[in-house]
């Protein structure tokens, strides 16, 4: 057998890398970075974590950037295709008031198929990735959101044409400032409150969001 046939053989025959390790190592990414911010986990810890050697990063991923690409990725693309799915709906009627906009973003973020347990998770990582200070997080993220924030910032806009763009800004403040606050800061609040987030119902969450958000700014003229 010639080197180069046995070469070919040795590389067809090398397993594949371990899925269930790489699954486990997403996971604890996700619990590693909820906990202390991008800057603050380690790829040390995320392994220990999962029960995995370092070796698994490398056969997975390049870099610490490589591998928060996909958690990041893998948490923002099914938000992301839930709001488009919504705000297309709306575009189809056409005339979308400010609470149908705003009811369409939040609630196709936080009322996804899924358990509530995952979807919250899925939803902090969103919401802490979009709030972390780490430029480096943030250069992973831009890209990944802008999209559909053009789209929910285009439809707002259409419904609120009367405000100046001092006053408009305000208003997106208010918006993505109850988007991002329950998931990324609320159990802050839920604990000086004494409140049990655990049997939080977020489908009506949304809605009374919704609700207040756009009471209060129906109220702009």
């Amino acid at each position: 057998m010639s080197e180069q046939t046995a070469g070919s053989k040795a590389r067809r025959a090398r397993p594949a890398p371990d899925q269930s390790s790489r699954a486990r190592f997403l996971e604890a990414a996700d619990d590693q970075f909820i906990l202390h911010g991008y800057d603050g986990c380690t790829i040390r810890a995320i392994a220990a974590q999962a029960g995995t050697s370092l070796a698994s990063l490398s056969r997975n991923w390049t870099s610490k950037r490589h591998l928060f690409e996909d958690v990041f990725e893998r948490h923002f693309a099914p938000i992301h295709a839930a709001q488009n799915a919504s705000f297309d709906a709306l575009e189809r009627v056409g005339n979308a008031g400010v609470r149908e906009i705003i009811q369409a973003f939040f609630d196709s973020a936080l009322s996804r198929s899924g358990s509530a347990g995952e979807n919250r998770k899925s939803h902090m990582v969103y919401c802490c990735a979009l709030t972390d200070p780490s430029e480096e997080a943030r250069s992973i993220t831009r890209p990944l959101v802008t999209p559909v924030r053009n789209r929910l910032i285009a439809l707002l806009r259409q419904a609120m044409p009367e405000l100046d763009e001092h006053s408009f800004f305000l208003a997106m403040t208010i918006v993505l400032g109850a988007y991002l606050y329950p998931q990324a800061y609320g159990e802050r609040l839920a604990t000086i409150m004494d409140v049990d987030l655990g049997p939080f119902d977020w489908h009506k969450a949304s809605q009374t969001l919704a609700n207040l958000i756009s009471a209060g700014l129906d109220r702009r003229a």
